[in-house]
């Protein structure tokens, strides 16, 4: 249900690069490895787009999905808490 959000991904470097930064080696500008995140303020300086076109952007992924009558759990699981 989810997308690993990871800089050389086809959608998160069109933005970064739409942003006027770049991708090397599987990182932004060649230092960060996320492109989704609450600060790293440096890369969101950009006051000509908004918050969710910026390179390093804290605009999460959302996904609606129906519960099922076979449904017996929900588990909720992230790994850059």
């Amino acid at each position: 249900m989810s997308d690993d959000h990871k800089p050389d991904n086809d959608g998160e470097r069109k933005r970064i690069e739409a942003a006027g930064g770049f991708v090397e080696d599987g990182r932004v500008r060649g230092t960060l490895s996320l492109s989704r995140a609450l600060g790293d303020m440096e890369y969101k300086l950009n006051k000509k787009i908004g918050v969710e076109a910026q390179m390093i952007t804290c605009v999460p992924e959302i996904r609606k999905e129906e519960k099922q009558p076979d449904d017996e759990f929900l588990i909720i699981a992230c790994d850059g808490i």
